[in-house]
């Protein structure tokens, strides 16, 4: 179907654009009220009330859109007008999120702003590029789009403690598909691990020897110790991880900062366990790691989650680590 016709275009175009300015400056991680409410309930409830809103006035304009004749240049103008509001109250609301309740929850919640004003921008976009009758027959679809973009928003976790705790689940899912992927792999020779299937034309593909398997194994044992890791600090936020001093709240972010990188690591580290073994990447990849999990069981360690009865489970995961360590000097000592 035909685009919409100026003037309708213009003015649709000049509230695309004006979204986009909103959600640009959502986007500024620094951006924040000098007086933000501090009260995360009265935030919680106004960024509601909006969401509710903002909903509400994309689909009056679907609505409106999907009948003929289409609005009038007047009518247009006033519609958009109360979406462009609900979108800089939504903004101007995150910006009232002050930093003191935690880096991971301003982080998620700025994000969700940003999914919310894309949806209602491509929703704008959609008008103007494919016309009423389009917007007619992608009614559900249209509207869908920002009712998805405003359920994300209604369905955050409403503090540092379960943002973290959510985020950091979502990375332990990551680490036990990969740890079981390479477990798996083990029990054959590691051929087939790309995917490509049994293509007659493909060259022989490269297996581990039995060395190479022995050799991978202190690797494969620091994965282990990573998912042992997040298991341990998932365990000890759940149940001792508080919120109720700026201390507290800092001690998560930055736990989870410390922790963010570990999946990735992993993920790095087992394609280089995949034949054909590349010694020295392996060896500086399991270092890499092994790192990086130090530094997580010493921020863990005087964080406020880790308690005295705790602390042989996290000096356990230490060990092991250095052990596999010295198993694999050791197995390339004798390369």
């Amino acid at each position: 179907m035909p685009p919409i016709s100026s003037p309708l275009g213009n003015i649709l175009q000049n509230s695309i654009e004006n979204l986009l300015i909103a959600e640009q400056q959502v986007q500024d991680k620094e951006a924040f009220r000098e007086d933000a409410n501090n009260s995360l309930d009265e935030f919680w409830k106004n960024l509601m009330v909006i969401s509710q809103k903002l909903s509400f006035e994309c689909t009056k304009i679907c609505i409106c859109f999907s009948k003929s004749p289409p609005p009038t240049a007047k009518e247009t103008s006033s519609l958009l007008t109360a979406v462009e509001e609900a979108v800089l109250a939504l903004a101007s609301t995150f910006y009232g999120l002050s930093p003191v309740h935690g880096q991971v929850l301003r982080s998620n919640v700025r994000y969700s702003c940003v999914r919310a004003i894309q949806a209602t921008r491509q929703l704008l976009k959609i008008i103007k590029d494919e016309g009423c009758h389009a917007v007619g027959e992608r009614y559900r679809q249209s509207t869908g789009i920002v009712w998805q973009g405003c359920e994300k928003l209604e369905k955050c976790h409403r503090d540092n403690k379960s943002m973290v705790l959510s985020d950091l689940q979502g990375q332990n899912l990551l680490i036990t598909d990969a740890l079981n992927e390479i477990l798996e792999a083990m029990e054959g020779d590691g051929s087939g691990w790309s995917g490509f299937g049994d293509d007659e034309e493909m060259e022989e593909e490269e297996k581990w020897t039995n060395e190479d398997k022995d050799l991978i194994s202190p690797s494969v044992n620091v994965i282990k110790s990573s998912k042992i890791l997040f298991k341990r600090i998932l365990t000890a936020v759940e149940n001792n991880g508080l919120c109720d001093t700026p201390e507290h709240i800092r001690e998560l972010d930055e736990l989870y900062e410390d922790c963010r990188h570990i999946s990735n690591t992993v993920d790095t580290l087992i394609l280089e366990l995949y034949p054909p073994l590349n010694v020295p990447n392996m060896e500086e990849q399991t270092n890499h790691l092994a790192n990086i999990l130090r530094t997580a069981l010493k921020t863990a360690t005087q964080c406020h989650i880790i308690t005295e009865a705790e602390q042989p489970q996290i000096e356990f995961i230490h060990k092991a680590i250095e052990h596999n360590l010295d198993r694999m000097k050791e197995k390339l000592s004798n390369l």
